[in-house]
């Protein structure tokens, strides 16, 4: 009797629309001075998919980071948002990407 090929199992099964490659190049494209990766949550245990994360960016690196992210092939869900009354010292800038995106939030 032949022996059964074994299949892959559990996440490994899932379509690989963003995979653990991408996610690493995009939080790779935020080291830069005046960016700080604050929290970040992979989504997709043991095979990352998708994920959130925050960084913490200082006014004049904002546009840095944006045209950085938008040289990836991936290109998450973000959201900018000023801290600091009435002159902003810090923007945080949320992302989420893959199987972690919301839709319309």
């Amino acid at each position: 009797m032949a022996k059964k090929k074994s299949s892959a199992r559990g996440s490994a099964r899932l379509p690989a629309r963003v995979r653990k490659a991408d996610i690493d190049r995009l939080l790779k494209s935020a080291q830069m001075d005046g960016v700080k990766l604050v929290e970040y949550f992979p989504i997709g245990i043991p095979a990352p998919d998708g994920g959130w994360g925050v960084w913490h960016v200082r006014p004049g690196k904002v546009g840095s980071l944006i045209e950085a992210i938008l040289k990836n092939r991936l290109i998450p869900g973000i959201k900018v948002f000023p801290k600091g009354i009435p002159w902003p010292e810090i923007f945080e800038v949320s992302f989420e990407v893959g199987s972690g995106r919301t839709q319309g939030h």
